[in-house]
C-alpha cells in the first residue's frame, strides 16, 4: 500500500498542475485538514473540500494559470508521504517569475489525503515527524 501512496501523491501533484480543483479533490478526504505555507497572509489552514476549493482560489488569485509544482523527490513513510518540489509561477499583479523550493507532507487513509501540510523550509517536515531524512530512501518523481 505504501508504494501506492507515493503514486497517489504524484497524481495529486499532477492534478494540482492542471488547475482543475475538482480533479485534485478526488485525492482528498471530505474532512481533509490542509495547512498552506504560501497562501493567505502568513500560514493558512483549510478544512474539507470547500477549504481545498478556497486554497485553489487563492493560488489562482495570486498566480492565475501560471502556478505549478515540479517534483524533485518523494519519500515513503507508510501512511505519510513527502514530496520535495519547486513551486513555479508568475505573479498576477507583479508579473514576476517565482521559483521556490518547498516540501509537502501528506497523511493518507484509504487512498485519500486526510492531512496535508506545505513547508517552505524542507528540513521542517522531518523535524515535525521526528525522523531523519538520511534514514529514508529517496524515490524519483
Amino acid at each position: 500500500m505504501t508504494e501506492s501512496n507515493v503514486e497517489l501523491h504524484r497524481r495529486a501533484n499532477e492534478a494540482f498542475n492542471t488547475r482543475d480543483v475538482e480533479a485534485y479533490i478526488m485525492y482528498c478526504d471530505p474532512q481533509i485538514e490542509l495547512h498552506s505555507a504560501v497562501t493567505g497572509p502568513g500560514r493558512a489552514v483549510y478544512f474539507g473540500h470547500d477549504g481545498v476549493r478556497e486554497w485553489h482560489r487563492q493560488f489562482d488569485d495570486a498566480f492565475g494559470e501560471e502556478i505549478r509544482v515540479e517534483p524533485e523527490v518523494y519519500f515513503d513513510l507508510g501512511e505519510h508521504t513527502i514530496s520535495y518540489h519547486s513551486l513555479l509561477g508568475r505573479g498576477q499583479q507583479s508579473g514576476a517569475d517565482v521559483r521556490t523550493q518547498a516540501a509537502d507532507l501528506c497523511r493518507w487513509q484509504d487512498g485519500l489525503i486526510v492531512y496535508r501540510k506545505g513547508y517552505v523550509h524542507r528540513e521542517d517536515v522531518f523535524r515535525d515527524l521526528g525522523v531523519s531524512e538520511d534514514a529514508l530512501e529517496p524515490i524519483k518523481p
